[in-house]
Formats: C-alpha cells, structure tokens, sequence
C-alpha cells in the first residue's frame, strides 16, 4: 500500500461501500405518504382536459377527479388537495361562486367521501380562481380595462380558444358585500384584507360541510387564519386542520398555475399581499410564527427549489409541521427539459425531493406525486 500523509484512521467512504450500508445510514426517506397531489377540478361531467403548460396535468371534472384519487390512492400517495377551476360566466368581483355548496370543489369532495377513500382532502382556500379580476379577493378601487395578453389559453387543452365574451374584455363588477372604499394605496385597486378574510370565513366552512380534512388559506390575507380558525371552530369543526401558506412569495414560478386555473391577475400582480423575494429570512420567520401563533395546525413554504434557505429556517423556528411545495413552473422546467432529453428526470426529480426532506419539510405538495410513487415502488 502507498504512503498515506496522515494519522487518522477514519475513512469516509466505509459507509458508502455498499447499498445496504447507504440505506441503513441513511438519514431521510421518501415514501409516497409524503406527497401531496395537487388537482385540478371543474364542473362538468366525463372531463380530464389537458394542461398544455403542464405535461401529465389536467382539469377534471369531479367524476374524473375522483377516479384519480382512487389511482393516486392505489399506488400510495395519501393525500390531495383541490383547486377550483371556475367558467368565467360564474366569475364576479366579489368571487361568490366560491360559496356555492354545489361548486366543483365541494362536490368533488363529497363524491371523495361517499366513495370512501381514506385519504386527507385538503382544499385551497383562495379567490383567485373566482373572481373576474383574477385577484386573491374582493377590491378597493376600480377595476381598470383587462389587458388582454394575460389571458390565458394553456388550461384549455390543444386548438381550444377562450370564450368570446372573455376575449371582449373583463366583464363589469358586480356589487359586493359593501360599497367599495377609497383606495389609498395607488391608482390601481388592492385586495380589501378585511372583506377578504370575512368571506374566507365561508368558503372555509363550506369545505369542512363537504368533507375536507385540511383548509389551506393561500392569499395571505392578515389574520385570515385566525379568522378562519374561529370561523371552524364556532362551526363545529374545530378538529379539522389548517395548513397555512404562510410564507408565499410573489414568484415567476407560478405562471403555469396560473394557465391550469384560469386565474392570471387582469391587472398588476400580487406584491401588495405575496412576499418580496428580495427580503431576508426574517419576515418569513415572522409570517410563519404569527400564523402558529393564529391556529396554524401546519404551514407552507412556496415555491420550494428556490427557497430551500427559508425553508430550512422556518422548519427549524416553528413547532408545527412544516410543508413546501413545487410549484408548476418548478414542475414544467422539469418536464420539459426531460422532454428535450437534458435531464434524467427520474433521478432530478427525487434528488430535488430529498433536498426538500433533508430542508425540513414534512411533506411536499408536488404535481409529480403520482410518478414519484411509481418510482418508490408504489
């Protein structure tokens, strides 16, 4: 044997000699119980409508929806969470349509319970998809002539093409639950924070009727989760959980999601109520500790690859479970350069979930659920 210029007698790479010794020391796991599918839901019947933005995705209608629970629930993954896709006829200023027992998201539910699958039903509990603005709430401020570039296409699926009276500009705003008041915050309209988190208050207890296990308050509104909290509570359902976004920046990543929900913003964006990226890690932890504080039974660090620094902070800060996930424009990068054959995209897509893991998170939203179970095994 050659020379060796050192006294130590530890070698590192004894534990990695083998694949047994790898896993035994191995200090995180993926299982498919620790993903979250996200899905898309809409009213209709026999419907699974392509995502062009996000290969593998689809809007479906809550028949369809609920034989991909059942599939997803085949191969392990134990939990969804449903966002509403809502016609643009059924859109208001206000987003009421949220608050009809019979929308897509609460039947979807109800059909997931009487079919009897046992997994967690988390809700996405926003405006966004419902309202004719595309904002997280009803407004302060007139709503100006919608831009036309932002409306999006990609949700509906090859060759198809908005309705024409979407394509003829924003339909007028209805009334509300009260006048508008002055906006002091600019020429453009800003979310109203009270009226807001009033309205969350119903839709959150909407879900709970049908059957959802997890409300997951994602417009961060101040205060929306003790709102919501006391809301349930006072509703009789003080054991269901809330998983809190409680620390959303207001990303480039979101734009697929943005197609899929038919919810693009029909003017400015969503910095005056998102986080700014460009702040440390101290309004996170601040966020995230208020929404603990607020009745958190969980919180959410969003997007994910980007933000692995807070994440791993906010995990570290907070005593409750603490979430990420990867968003579309996380997962549709990953599609397509897979498609162009830059990546492998099996072994980047589960290297990334380790990463999450070994950052903190419990668990992790993620559109590649399904495919991830397939490779675990499920």
């Amino acid at each position: 044997m050659g020379s060796i210029h050192t006294t130590s007698n530890v070698r590192m790479r004894r534990l990695r000699r083998t694949g047994a010794l790898r896993d035994l020391v191995a200090h995180h796991r993926l299982s498919p119980e620790h993903f979250v599918a996200p899905l898309f839901v809409r009213s209709g019947q026999d419907m699974r409508r392509p995502i062009l933005s996000m290969p593998g995705q689809f809007q479906f209608s809550p028949d369809t929806a609920v034989e991909e629970v059942k599939e997803l629930f085949s191969r392990g993954v134990r939990a969804v969470i449903l966002f509403g896709v809502t016609d643009s006829a059924q859109k208001d200023a206000c987003g009421t349509h949220a608050h009809d027992p019979n929308n897509a998201v609460c039947t979807t539910l109800r059909r997931i319970r009487d079919a009897g699958i046992e997994l967690v039903a988390m809700t996405d509990l926003c405006y966004c998809e419902y309202t004719n603005h595309g904002h997280c709430g009803p407004l302060i401020g007139q709503v100006p002539a919608m831009e036309p570039q932002r409306v999006a296409t990609a949700g509906l699926g090859p060759g198809a093409k908005r309705p024409p009276e979407q394509k003829a500009g924003l339909p007028g705003v209805v009334p509300g639950p009260a006048a508008p008041r002055v906006n002091a915050h600019g020429p453009l309209p800003t979310v109203d924070n009270d009226a807001t988190i009033a309205q969350m208050c119903q839709q959150a207890v909407l879900h709970a009727q049908a059957g959802a296990d997890v409300i997951a308050p994602s417009g961060m509104m101040d205060h929306g989760v003790l709102a919501v909290r006391k809301a349930l509570d006072e509703a009789g359902f003080s054991d269901r959980c809330i998983l809190s976004y409680a620390v959303k920046y207001a990303s480039g990543y979101y734009g697929p999601f943005r197609d899929a929900a038919e919810s693009p913003p029909q003017f400015g964006d969503r910095r005056g109520y998102q986080m700014d990226f460009r702040r440390g890690a101290a309004e996170a932890l601040r966020e995230a500790l208020l929404d603990v504080q607020e009745g958190a039974d969980m919180v959410m660090v969003k997007p994910g690859m980007a933000y692995l620094d807070i994440l791993q902070q906010v995990a570290a800060t907070v005593d409750v479970p603490c979430a990420t996930y990867q968003v579309s424009g996380e997962y549709a990068m990953f599609k397509a350069a897979a498609a162009a054959g830059f990546i492998d995209e099996q072994a980047l897509v589960l290297e990334t979930m380790y990463a999450f893991r070994r950052a903190g998170a419990a668990f992790v939203l993620t559109y590649y659920a399904g495919q991830i179970a397939e490779w675990l095994g499920g």
